[in-house]
């Protein structure tokens, strides 16, 4: 019997940060969906029902990722889906989100990752989430 590898859903507009975190994290043994946007990442989230959610900040609006956390959050197909979130808002604002490194509290999600982020340390954090 094959054990059935973690499926990993990414929601970034970003086709480029998807297809380098798809190959490390295939790499890893994860199955990797995808969304474009805030809208079709939930609605992948609650038919797919992934293992992890890889959430970028902004999208087609500038804090959609937080409106599909709260979304998922809401939902009882979805709440317990941990969830990273990414964003290059640091890089090109300046504006920090995280807290001293850390995420804030109000924001439910376990992890705060500035982007650039490097495809293989996103691949470990994966891991490392899911093996918990």
């Amino acid at each position: 019997m094959s054990v059935k590898p973690k499926r990993i859903l990414i929601v970034d507009d970003d086709v480029d940060f998807i297809a380098a975190s798809r190959v490390a994290l295939e790499a890893g043994g994860f199955e990797v969906l995808s969304a474009t946007d805030s809208r079709r990442g939930v609605q992948a989230a609650e038919e797919e029902k992934p293992d992890l959610i890889i959430m970028d900040l902004m999208m087609e609006q500038l804090y959609a990722g937080f409106s599909a956390v709260e979304a998922l959050a809401a939902h009882e197909k979805t709440r317990d889906i941990p969830i990273i979130m990414v964003s290059g808002v640091t890089t090109e604002t300046g504006f920090r989100i995280d807290e001293d490194g850390q995420r804030p509290a109000w924001l439910k999600v376990l992890e705060f990752l500035h982007k650039p982020v490097d495809p293989v340390e996103l691949a470990k954090k994966a891991q490392a989430i899911l093996q918990q």
